[in-house]
């Protein structure tokens, strides 16, 4: 979904911001009301709120609220419309328009915008920030309160706007940073009030700079892309996720003459801050990606000389991948079951990705010219033994793990996802690079990036799925190492991932000879009669035979007895039905099937 496009209703206040009131307070005489004999900063504004809707800011009006106001006026130090306009902020939580204002007040909205000079002065002063609202209409501008103001005013304090002047190099580029990255996740905001942040930030510090070169561009646009850039800088430098792709910009800057335009320059090369020698392609193999912009090495040195890259995402992920990484050493030996075809793939397929052999075939390949990684697919329904085959292969072969969680590479951001499988496929290659022996890059539960692609894309989510596959179809051909996904497809397979994959092996579910080793492995005490019995009367996989060992032993654990046969069809008979309510699947995706359904072992 994109990320600057607020397609959701805004929630509704207490109070009718939309509409104007059937009625002014005025009509009636007033409750009775008992000032009270201290004010506090909530208090009095309660009272002005109270006093405000639908008064049409009548002489009147102000003579009720002389009290409250004339204490606000001294602790706040704003005058009275500020202090009605902050009043009506604070309650509804969220932006209002000139408009909400005026039908709150019973005004027009020409009435308020008189009142254009006090406001902008809240901005100035950083009380209020611009934040534009979605109503029936259209996109409008706004006003909203400033973080941390609510908080201090709770606490009966004057409001401190947080500093952004007189600020460093690298001070300006983590405040830009953290600010960014809050706006992007805050679903009422959109890019165009972080646009006028950032000018004013720039404003406030003419000194730096990067804040003068900012300031010499007069299109808002272009000043906030090279910030944006810059964000990107500060997040990915160094790395292979640096650079702010096209499909990210096209979702923050709305679709518009001038900005359709500076798109199409930046395409074409002619975009100022390309002429300025400040933003430049990003290379991919020696080729230079018109789709994809980064900092150049003399925006870099001129305008940034004295800021160190934080690597906010890439220190996340780096500690992502480390905890994807996953020792050999620690993998337990575990006795695994095939059938007689599964078995000799497997075992050859073993023999090929050991140590002593796979060096030698990867060097007779790239003698004769062919692709040298290895990509295996794993495919089969649900507690057939995939994951559990992977990490023994791992164990045997004496290779790390490097586990990719799927799910976690989708980002809400469009362009981002991409950048984090780009980021997997880099971390995969800098591992390989300082490992003695290859590592095993390990997609598990890939049913969403295998899948056939979209042809008709409709959806944003199908677009970057769809790029998603992509990148991985282009990573596995470049791959040097070796890649092993599971899925559980049997079929609807992309027919594009079918060409990459040089081994594929599909896992069924054990015949009656294999499930009777299995119930014997799992329970130690069974007889051969009895583990014959239960093979022949229940089409398990060994996942969900290994269900119903650990079910014995729980019960064991409670109860001091051991479950007899007909208990343990018992079981096997809920073990079935409970199996048979949960496999009705969409076809051909699942993201965690797996997980859910039982397995060989906790990690299926």
């Amino acid at each position: 979904m994109p990320p600057r496009r607020l397609k959701i209703q805004k929630r509704s206040t207490n109070l009718d911001f939309d509409m104007r009131p059937e009625r002014s307070l005025f009509d009636n005489e007033e409750k009775e009301y008992k000032e009270p004999d201290t004010w506090t900063i909530i208090t009095a504004m309660n009272r002005v709120l109270d006093q405000a809707r639908g008064s049409e800011l009548t002489d009147e009006f102000w003579e009720s609220i002389k009290n409250p106001l004339a204490f606000l006026r001294g602790e706040l130090g704003i005058n009275d419309i500020q202090i009605v306009v902050l009043a009506m902020l604070i309650e509804a939580g969220e932006p209002l328009s000139w408009k909400k204002m005026g039908n709150y007040l019973n005004c027009s909205r020409l009435q308020m915008m008189t009142y254009t000079d006090e406001i902008e002065e809240m901005v100035r002063k950083r009380w209020f920030v611009r934040r534009g609202t979605h109503e029936i209409g259209g996109f409008f501008e706004g006003f909203a309160l400033a973080r941390g103001l609510i908080t201090a005013l709770r606490h009966n304090q004057v409001f401190v706007p947080e500093k952004i002047d007189g600020l460093t190099e690298q001070q300006f580029v983590d405040k830009l940073e953290s600010h960014i990255s809050k706006g992007l996740n805050d679903r009422h905001t959109e890019f165009r009030d972080d646009e006028e942040w950032m000018v004013e930030l720039c404003k406030a510090n003419p000194h730096l700079p990067l804040c003068h070169e900012v300031l010499r561009f007069d299109d808002i646009h272009v000043q906030s892309l090279l910030l944006m850039i810059v964000f990107d800088y500060a997040q990915w430098e160094g790395s292979d996720g640096e650079g702010l792709t096209m499909e990210t910009i096209s979702d923050l800057y709305p679709e518009d003459f001038d900005c359709n335009f500076l798109r199409q320059n930046l395409r074409e090369g002619i975009h100022p801050l390309i002429q300025a020698g400040y933003i430049e392609y990003k290379c991919r193999d020696g080729m230079a990606d018109n789709e994809q912009y980064k900092l150049t090495l003399r925006a870099k040195q001129e305008l940034l000389s004295a800021y160190k890259p934080s690597h906010s995402k890439c220190r996340r992920y780096q500690n992502s991948y480390n905890r994807m990484l996953k020792s050999h050493d620690t993998i337990k030996a575990k006795e695994l079951f095939f059938n007689d075809s599964e078995q000799q793939q497997i075992e050859r397929l073993t023999s090929l990705l050991s140590i002593d052999n796979f060096p030698s075939i990867q060097q007779r390949l790239e003698e004769q010219g062919m692709r040298k990684g290895f990509a295996c697919l794993f495919y089969g329904g649900p507690g057939t033994g995939k994951t559990e085959t992977v990490l023994q292969i791992a164990r045997q072969t004496g290779r790390n793990l490097m586990q990719v969680d799927i799910a976690g590479m989708r980002d809400k951001f469009v362009g981002e996802s991409e950048k984090n499988i780009k980021a997997v496929f880099a971390r995969y290659r800098e591992i390989c690079q300082n490992s003695e022996v290859q590592p095993i890059l390990f997609f598990n539960e890939a049913d969403a990036l295998i899948n056939k692609r979209t042809e008709n894309i409709e959806h944003s989510v199908d677009k970057m799925d769809n790029a998603m596959q992509n990148i991985i179809l282009q990573e596995i051909e470049d791959l040097d190492g070796i890649l092993i996904a599971t899925t559980n497809l049997t079929s609807n397979l992309d027919s594009a991932f079918e060409r990459r994959f040089l081994y594929k092996v599909e896992f069924h579910k054990p015949d009656t000879t294999v499930k009777s080793k299995i119930w014997r492995s799992m329970l130690k005490d069974l007889s051969d009669d009895d583990a014959q019995q239960l093979a022949s009367h229940f089409d398990f996989s060994g996942g969900q035979i290994e269900n119903i060992a650990r079910k014995r032993t729980v019960d064991y654990i409670l109860s001091g007895q051991y479950a007899t046969l007909e208990q343990l069809e018992d079981y096997c008979r809920a073990e079935q039905l409970a199996n048979n309510k949960s496999r009705h699947r969409i076809a051909g995706f699942s993201l965690s099937g797996d997980r859910f359904l039982a397995g060989t072992d906790k990690h299926q």
